[in-house]
């Protein structure tokens, strides 16, 4: 099939090197500036004025940019930044350009003492006015300028037309992508923040606990999360704890959790055991209008004098209870519904006997929730979390990195979807 022999066009390499090098621009300011440097080559332009009139009134408008010339190097800045502080101007040659929003040639062009722009046109015989969409409106003009008398034809207002427009939405989605860019860069800033402050909230050393040896791991998400466990005098010798998980992840989660260390912390009558702990803080949290979320807990005190373990559950998973003998059972009792919930909630105290030996491991979703890689996508799960606590050395560090390690070889990836909390606590002979 015969084939047109195109090399003896030299706009088509040039063209094509244009596109080449746009193509692989990530910033919008040294677009527009290659973009303008490189077509005035390809079409012998004398000049170019960029113009604004984005959000403006009608017939107002702001220059951008000029390079002719005659007139000093353009300054090339981020006008996405910096436009709304450029000078506002109307009338002239280019307020007839603005006027309208349909392309304009001009041939025999003659602007002298124009009341913008004053003399710096009068080499210019011919100009281009190339509207530039933005969302169905013109928001900006490029106009381009030959010293002949008629140096543009229709065909090359056409050709320029299309070009413009193409290139201009280049620049937007580059601006776009950098606003992007940086409004995540914010975003990760404020969720470090918030993270740094969550964990502030977890205690940074473990107490000496009558009775108890102790180990605690909180490791966090890809978010800001809601996971929490403490630490409480309870009285008497006796020591609480609790283990809790708000619903969702991020600020939101990460404020309902603060909520809860302060609401805990400040309850008086700890003597009344954790079930009285939960009404309150289920009460405290329905006051402050959670808007969706709740928060899971299971509240333990413990009595060194009697091993007896008491507790009330609020929607949390039970704990498991690893034997001397490398056995493992369940806590169980009555639970209640999760905290924030219903304003009448009711939370029953529970018992159990905790013997030597026995560590009572408590523990968050993000543990039980942790999926491995498709396409078999399985939870960890129950089952799994006893096997790795049943063949975890039986000292509390021991079974915390047991458990990392076998929800790791699950998953096959140090990434979380949740936050994974785990506390293990020994009784002493």
């Amino acid at each position: 099939m015969p084939r047109v022999d195109l090399s003896a066009n030299p706009k088509i390499p040039q063209i094509i090197e244009l596109f080449e090098v746009t193509s692989s621009i990530r910033d919008p300011v040294l677009l527009q500036r290659e973009y303008a440097t490189r077509i005035r080559r390809i079409q012998h332009s004398t000049g170019y004025i960029a113009l604004s009139v984005r959000d403006l009134p009608r017939d107002f408008y702001r220059i951008t940019r000029v390079t002719l010339d005659s007139a000093a190097p353009a300054v090339w800045q981020d006008n996405w930044k910096m436009g709304h502080t450029l000078p506002l101007y109307t009338g002239g040659f280019l307020g007839e350009i603005v006027a309208t929003p349909e392309p304009k040639l001009f041939h025999h062009l003659r602007v002298t003492d124009d009341p913008v722009l004053g003399d710096l046109l009068t080499d210019m015989g011919s100009a281009m006015a190339i509207p530039l969409y933005d969302a169905g409106k013109v928001q900006n003009w490029g106009v381009i300028f030959r010293k002949e008398p008629e140096g543009y034809s229709q065909q090359e207002l056409e050709d320029q037309l299309m070009r413009g427009n193409l290139v201009g939405g280049m620049v937007k989605n580059l601006v776009n992508v950098r606003r992007i860019e940086e409004l995540n860069e914010t975003l990760n800033h404020q969720m470090q923040q918030v993270a740094a402050i969550q964990r502030s909230l977890i205690p940074q050393v473990l107490p000496d606990l009558p009775g108890l040896s102790l180990a605690a791991s909180y490791v966090t998400s890809n978010q800001a999360g809601g996971d929490y466990y403490d630490f409480f005098d309870m009285g008497n010798g006796r020591s609480g704890v609790v283990v809790a998980d708000v619903s969702g992840h991020g600020a939101g989660a990460a404020t309902v959790m603060a909520m809860l260390q302060t609401i805990l912390h400040d309850f008086q009558e700890r003597d009344k055991g954790p079930a009285a702990m939960l009404r309150h803080a289920n009460r405290s949290l329905l006051r402050k209008n959670l808007d969706g979320s709740f928060v899971t807990a299971f509240m333990g005190v413990f009595d060194p004098e009697r091993r007896v373990f008491e507790f009330a559950n609020a929607g949390h998973l039970n704990p498991a209870v690893r034997t001397p003998h490398a056995g493992v059972r369940e806590i169980h009792g009555i639970g209640g519904v999760p905290l924030g919930v219903l304003d009448d909630a009711e939370y029953d105290a529970n018992a159990a006997t905790v013997a030597p030996g026995e560590t009572v491991v408590l523990y968050t979703d993000g543990i039980t929730e942790a999926f491995s890689p498709p396409p078999e996508k399985q939870m960890f799960g129950i089952d799994r979390l006893k096997r790795a606590v049943a063949d975890s050395p039986p000292d509390p560090p021991g079974v915390i990195d047991a458990i990392h390690a076998s929800v790791h070889e699950h998953t096959q990836t140090f990434d979380r979807a949740d936050d994974q909390t785990i506390v293990a606590m020994r009784v002493d002979s």
